[in-house]
């Protein structure tokens, strides 16, 4: 009897362990919490800053974001003719990404209208965490995992009005995960 209770007993112990080669949604969770990625949880998004027409369609409802930004001291706007320039103040320089090679790291599609000399400097509007891994697709070739996951607003800053007018609150984002000999990873070494 005691030779058949030691090896079940073996056996559920190891049905108990954390088994580094499985990638499951709890350990993928765990890990993304682990090494949260700044660039892939804050949300950017352009802000005009010249020949702004507030007359017109778009500008027209983004108009009150920009009023209150001047309010908070954040930027300042210059009305020439019918049209505005918005110039930052030393308040806003910490939400200003400035340098074309930042604004790729956050989001690399936007590659080319930052890098080709357009008047938009893009802001950082929300910062985020992962709630919820949705699924995981593994690609055992390349030993990579897709992650699929469910994000949550956790700060939202002033510029966040450019996101609800652009309805630009995507909540999915994907992280990639290798496979490596000592089992799944996230965090870059």
């Amino acid at each position: 009897m005691s030779r058949l209770i030691l090896p079940l007993l073996f056996f559920l112990i190891l049905l108990g362990c954390d088994d580094p080669m499985v990638l499951d949604k709890s350990k993928a969770l765990n890990m993304l919490s682990e090494c949260p990625d700044e660039y892939k949880l804050t949300k950017i998004m352009p802000l005009k800053t010249k020949y702004i027409d507030f007359r017109t369609g778009k500008t027209n409802e983004l108009q009150k974001g920009y009023e209150s930004l001047a309010e908070q001291g954040l930027i300042k706007l210059t009305k020439q003719g019918s049209l505005y320039h918005v110039t930052f103040t030393d308040k806003a320089k910490q939400l200003v990404l400035v340098s074309p090679k930042e604004v790729v790291k956050y989001n690399p599609n936007l590659v080319t209208a930052a890098f080709m000399g357009s008047s938009d400097r893009y802001v950082i509007t929300s910062k985020r965490k992962v709630v919820e891994v949705l699924e995981i697709q593994e690609t055992p070739q390349l030993n990579v995992a897709e992650a699929a996951t469910e994000l949550e607003i956790i700060e939202k800053t002033p510029f966040f009005f450019l996101e609800e007018a652009g309805k630009a609150t995507s909540m999915r984002k994907y992280f990639m995960f290798r496979k490596t000999t000592d089992g799944w990873k996230y965090c870059k070494p």
